[in-house]
Order: structure tokens, then sequence, then C-alpha cells
């Protein structure tokens, strides 16, 4: 491991940049597999979420996917002008959307498999084969952990509803806390 000055930031011990290089070396390798046929990595991945669990709200699609919201909704619209996914109001809340494949995403999702699993394999082969299933156990704990940060919002809206708020100490003369109030 390469280090650096003391107090500088060294790249090659970031785990989020090299997250992310590892991340680009996959998809170039999908990018190279698929040529020209129109579609990339996060396309697939959503896709692939959506063939996961039909009918899956954009939100649904977000956490799945970990596609940030406007992002999501620009590929969402794309997709759909391109005849690869269904969008209907869903049938338990009239504001969201429920996702589905079309016959094109389903046929443009099947011919992209081989080239997911080549971009898989080409990282898998990047390791020694003792390093291959501790690797996806890590990222399946980072993937997690994601999740529940992304969730962590609405937990800690819905524990601080649930908690009793203490009442303020009383204060006795000269807005000084009283024996009751413990100072």
């Amino acid at each position: 491991m390469a280090m650096s000055p003391k107090g500088a930031f060294a790249l090659s011990q970031s785990p989020s940049h090299l997250l992310h290089r590892a991340q680009q070396f996959a998809q170039d390798r999908f990018a190279a597999a698929a040529g020209a046929r129109g579609i990339t990595l996060r396309q697939f991945a959503v896709l692939a979420a959506i063939a996961e669990q039909p009918g899956r709200s954009q939100t649904d699609l977000v956490l799945a996917t970990g596609v940030d919201r406007s992002t999501l909704a620009d590929m969402i619209t794309r997709m759909e002008k391109r005849s690869w996914i269904l969008r209907v109001t869903a049938a338990d809340d009239a504001r969201a959307n429920a996702v589905t494949l079309a016959p094109g995403g389903r046929a443009a999702l099947n011919a992209a498999i081989p080239f997911a699993k080549a971009a898989d394999e080409a990282l898998m082969e990047a390791l020694p084969r003792g390093d291959r299933k501790p690797l996806l156990d890590f990222l399946a704990k980072l993937s997690e952990a994601a999740d529940a940060a992304a969730n962590a919002p609405a937990r800690a809206v819905a524990k601080s509803a649930k908690t009793p708020r203490k009442a303020p100490p009383k204060k006795g003369r000269a807005g000084k806390k009283t024996k009751k109030g413990k100072r």
C-alpha cells in the first residue's frame, strides 16, 4: 500500500475511490461486450430489477438499483420511449407508477445478460480464486449498509414520533431549576 505524506489524502487508500475504480472497470467491460447495442450497465440493472419484481414503483427501483431519483426518472422516460418498459398508475397508490417490462425491454435484458456476466467474470478473474467469495460477501454487507442508511431517516422520524418527549425540568424562582429538575 502506498503511503502518503502526513495529512495528505491518498486515493490508493480510499475505499470509496477504489470501489469507484472497480465500478468503472465493470462498466468498461460491459460496454466492450455490449458494443453498439445501446444498453448501459445501469440500464441493465434497472431492467433486471424490474424483471425480478414486476410492478415496482420508481421509488422501489431507486432503492433496488442505487440509481439516484432524478437520474432514474430520466432513465425511465428514455426507456419508455424505446418501448423497453411500461408505466401505469400503481393500484395501491395513485401518486406512484408501477413499472413493468415491455417485450422490447425483455429482449434488451435477455440480450444483455451475457454482457453483464462477462463484466462480472472480468472482475472476478482479476482476483485470486480464494478472494472472490469474501469480496462478494463484503460487497453484500456494503449494499446492506447502504440500504440501512437509505432507510435510516424514515426510521429516525418514526422512532421520534413514537418516543414521548420528556417534560423540561421545573423551574423555581428566578428561572433556577428546582430539586425536582435536578440541576
